[in-house]
């Protein structure tokens, strides 16, 4: 059984995330670019995840990240806010995302 401490520290809906302020990033064509200074790796992220970038500027909640997502593309909630979750959680295991 997973302690409170666990269950309050995993990624949720309800998380408040925004960009890491050290990566750097450049748009090419419709994809973006990422650059984790602290790793030294390079990270190519398609449109979606570009908008999730965009949307991740300042801080957010996840949830308010999947109701713009919904808006915009043709998805629904239960697939977006698996996608979202994964790939925030994806940019945070490289340190491009902080969590608030």
């Amino acid at each position: 059984m997973q302690n409170q401490l666990d269950i309050n520290s995993q990624l949720n809906i309800k998380s408040r995330v925004k960009r890491s302020p050290s990566p750097l990033a450049s748009r090419v064509g419709d994809d973006l670019v990422l650059f984790s200074v602290n790793r030294g790796m390079y990270y190519g992220v398609p449109v979606v995840g570009r908008r999730i970038w965009d949307l991740i500027e300042d801080q957010i909640t996840v949830s308010a990240v999947c109701d713009q997502l919904m808006r915009e593309f043709s998805v629904d909630r239960d697939a977006c806010e698996q996608e979202v979750l994964d790939f925030i959680g994806q940019l945070e295991a490289e340190e491009l995302v902080v969590r608030l």
